[in-house]
């Protein structure tokens, strides 16, 4: 009795190891790697799209800042704002504000122009860190990038002429 249940036991392994088509895993290994040659190029280029996009809008606010800064400087200038007017001709003339005794600074502006500018002037930190990348990835940069989907295209190709009709009988 033990020995006949246990011929139907292997039987049954080896049928349901006949049933399982290799040629299948060719075809989804293949699929794969073409979906990936074709795909993470892709989204890499997105991904630097959308980090020049933040870096574009980030400037666009340092640039409005930068005007605001120099219309409220015109602004000044053009109602004759005293104290600005008498700083102007102390930097234009390098005159003594007063008789105070002055300073010389060699790195401080000389002009308005570079005064205003220095200002307007903010610091801004900016993240520089490579992404990391996965062997995948970096098989689908550049030139590698086409080997990856031939081999994909080979391995369905296999998979292909691996494949076995499924006969079912009835």
């Amino acid at each position: 009795m033990w020995l006949y249940f246990a011929d139907m036991v292997d039987e049954y392994r080896v049928r349901i190891f006949k049933r399982i088509d290799i040629g299948w895993f060719y075809l989804l290994c293949g699929l794969v790697l073409t979906v990936a040659a074709i795909v993470l190029p892709a989204h890499r280029a997105l991904e630097e799209l959308e980090s020049k996009r933040v870096t574009i809008q980030e400037n666009h606010i340092e640039l409005q800042y930068q005007i605001g800064i120099y219309e409220s400087f015109l602004h000044d200038l053009y109602q004759h704002d005293p104290e600005l007017r008498d700083r102007i001709i102390e930097m234009q003339m390098r005159l003594n504000p007063n008789g105070t005794p002055v300073v010389i600074d060699a790195s401080a502006s000389k002009t308005p122009l570079e005064w205003v500018a220095q200002r307007a002037r903010r610091d801004r930190l900016v993240d520089i860190q490579p992404p990391e990348d996965s062997i995948l990835t970096r098989l689908s940069k550049g030139r590698s990038r086409l080997f990856l989907a031939g081999i994909g295209v080979f391995s369905m190709f296999i998979g292909f002429m691996k494949s076995q009709p499924t006969s079912e009988k009835s």
